[in-house]
């Protein structure tokens, strides 16, 4: 895979998805959630919802288009 999927091992936990692969990361890291908690696992339950909400913070940063200039 790429670095520019895989990041490097310093970088920023969450950080690693590009801004296109944010929709995606979103609806995975909710699947992987469920399907965890299903299993009894709920601290990894927790950790996918923890990435979930920091993708979907970034998601409304970095998609929000600027407001038309008048």
């Amino acid at each position: 895979m790429s670095t520019k999927l895989n990041g490097s091992r310093y970088s920023p936990e969450g950080s690693r998805v590009p801004t296109e692969l944010l929709p995606t990361a979103i609806r995975y890291e909710a699947a992987r959630a469920v399907i965890f908690e299903q299993l009894g696992n709920f601290v990894r339950a927790n950790e996918c919802l923890r990435l979930k909400r920091y993708y979907e913070r970034r998601a409304m940063e970095e998609c929000v288009e600027p407001a038309p200039q008048a």
